[in-house]
């Protein structure tokens, strides 16, 4: 059914577009609700939809026609309006009456009066702040095919009571004081943000996105192998069918992880930029609100036209046409609820942001030249740091002197594994399978994940108590908690000192 009526909506979609065409050549403006009246003149055999999904491809379509016209008067001369025909397009599902739960407490999305529905357990999830979003808050629901993942899935909306950051639109003056935010972006190190904190310091966090490009560099390997074995296959074969359902799965698991990549990206970085508000309003005389002002450095023009431009190298070139710089502005933008603005980033890693000296250096850290100055700190902080220099003098990078304090603090944008994910994982159930545990056990530690001994029994292993805690650390790379299942005898031993304790 989903899939019949994305392809119903796809064609009243094309009959839309190809009506307003006709009219712009007749020399009418067809308005929005011109449009609408047109799609619901059509017969009934093309309206196979609900009334209110049929209502909202109409209103798409008349966004995007208003959208164009707006980047059209802004500059972009090659903006577009619609005319490609479409062979698929998504569902929409609007509140209370695309969609609704039924009085069996199932969830409903409906097709129109006199037609089945689709009919699926009511789904669950929980909200930016950590709580379960009831039905009660949901609003439009899209229902979606999933091109790499060959999947559905619902996309719905839920209303959220508004926690944006105060915007520093607003003039600054006695009742107003405004905080600058500097975020210097990268592929090695995804984010810098650099604040200066109430004592005159700056802090900068730098958010690691190695992830991301170990990620991207496993697709790629693998979407390659896979690619080369394609062009040897004839098209329509079972082989060629099997290495492209391998090839799908390979990019919606890459996929999937950058997604949850660039949230935990844009989570920090939002938890950073909250952290300084409360910092400076903290110590704000009574009456004075604290504003935020949210400035990025300018690397629009580095991914446009790279393989025309050739100014890099071929492995450079990849990297840029990846890079999720454009996801994690807009998603950063939304946590924060917060405008972004671009200032132009030349030489700001270069240049020294105690004495204005300026170096090309390689590597992640920066060393001044100068020798009344000799300077040193990550370079990506640097590059935070003379970015919010530019944003609070006009464009202008002003050597902060001598008394220059930065604090650098690192994150990474993924965190490890904990105890019950580990014991959920796979790999773990089955090893405990084979040793004939009946329950999953969490393994605790890198000690537990080592190899078990022979099963002859009969050894002993030295355990050594650390001097600082009551925790033992075996000489052996096995744990204790092993050897003791595998009947070997553990002697544990006080720290310095080679007899056997009595515990």
């Amino acid at each position: 059914m989903a899939h019949t009526g994305c392809h119903a909506s796809a064609l009243l979609w094309n009959a839309a577009v190809a009506w307003v065409r006709g009219e712009w050549d007749e020399g009418r403006s067809p308005g929005r609700e011109d449009i609408r009246r047109y799609i619901e003149t059509l017969p009934a055999e093309m309206r196979t939809l609900h009334s209110q999904t049929v209502q909202g491809i109409a209103y798409d379509l008349w966004e995007m026609i208003r959208g164009t016209q707006t980047r059209r008067r802004n500059g972009e001369t090659n903006t577009r309006f619609p005319w490609r025909a479409k062979r698929y397009r998504p569902l929409s599902f609007t509140a209370n009456f695309g969609w609704r739960l039924t009085p069996q407490g199932e969830f409903a999305l409906s097709f129109g009066k006199g037609r089945r529905r689709i009919v699926l357990p009511v789904p669950e999830f929980v909200g930016r702040d950590d709580s379960l979003v009831t039905p009660e808050r949901w609003g439009e629901i899209t229902l979606c095919w999933d091109l790499v993942a060959r999947g559905w899935s619902l996309h719905i909306s839920y209303y959220l009571s508004s926690d944006a950051l105060p915007d520093a639109s607003a003039q600054a003056g006695e009742d107003h004081r405004v905080v600058t935010v500097a975020v210097d972006e990268g592929i090695v190190n995804a984010m810098a943000l650099a604040a200066p904190a109430p004592d005159g310091a700056m802090d900068v966090l730098v958010i690691n996105g190695r992830c991301a490009r170990s990620t991207k560099r496993e697709r790629n390997k693998a979407v390659g192998k896979i690619q080369s074995k394609l062009s040897k296959c004839r098209i329509g074969s079972r082989r060629h069918k099997r290495l492209v359902s391998a090839k799908k799965k390979v990019q919606a698991k890459a996929k999937s992880r950058l997604r949850d990549f660039n949230h935990q990206v844009t989570a920090k970085a939002n938890a950073f930029v909250r952290k300084v508000v409360d910092a400076h309003q903290a110590v704000a005389p009574e009456g004075v609100k604290v504003a935020v002002r949210l400035v990025f450095g300018d690397a629009r023009e580095v991914e446009r036209d790279l393989n025309r431009k050739r100014r890099s190298s071929r492995r450079t070139r990849q990297q840029l046409s990846e890079w999720e710089r454009g996801t994690q502005e807009r998603q950063l933008a939304y946590k924060t609820g917060l405008p972004i603005e671009h200032i132009d980033e030349a030489f700001t890693s270069q240049t020294c942001p105690q004495c204005g000296c300026r170096r090309r250096m390689r590597g992640r850290w920066y060393e001044c030249r100068n020798e009344m100055c000799r300077f040193r700190s990550h370079r990506d902080a640097v590059g935070g740091v003379n970015i919010h220099t530019l944003a609070v003098n006009d464009g202008a990078i002003v050597p902060a002197g001598p008394g220059l304090q930065i604090r650098v603090m690192y994150l990474r944008a993924q965190v490890g594994w904990s105890t019950g994910q580990r014991s959920r994982h796979a790999a773990s159930q089955h090893a405990l399978r084979r040793a004939g545990k009946p329950r999953p056990e969490a393994r605790s530690s890198a000690l537990n994940r080592a190899p078990s001994p022979p099963r002859s029994g009969g050894g002993v292993a030295v355990v050594r108590q650390r001097e600082d805690s009551d925790s033992y650390m075996s000489e052996t790379t096995i744990a204790p908690a092993v050897l003791a299942r595998h009947d070997v005898g553990v002697a544990c031993v006080p720290a310095g000192d080679g007899n056997p304790g009595e515990r």
